[in-house]
């Protein structure tokens, strides 16, 4: 499993704080969610989530922790 920041609009990942990548492969990888939690607030990077991802896509888990991924996941919530 990788722990990984994605843009919860663009669906991009991580890679650097200037660039991302559609990639998980080419993703910054964290070592557990609170670190990756942490570079997030750190650098105030807007609009994220941390995805828990698996070898597997239908077993990843998205957590949403800025507000506007808060409300894009209640929003698709609502429409599922």
């Amino acid at each position: 499993m990788k722990i990984l920041v994605q843009n919860c609009h663009s669906h991009l990942f991580l890679k650097t704080l200037s660039e991302w990548t559609p990639s998980p492969i080419e993703a910054k990888a964290f070592s557990t969610s609170e670190r990756a939690l942490a570079y997030c607030a750190e650098h105030r990077i807007p609009a994220v989530q941390i995805v828990l991802k698996f070898d597997y896509d239908h077993y990843d888990i998205s957590l949403p922790i800025t507000e506007e991924c808060e409300q894009a996941s209640a929003q698709n919530a609502l429409r599922n």
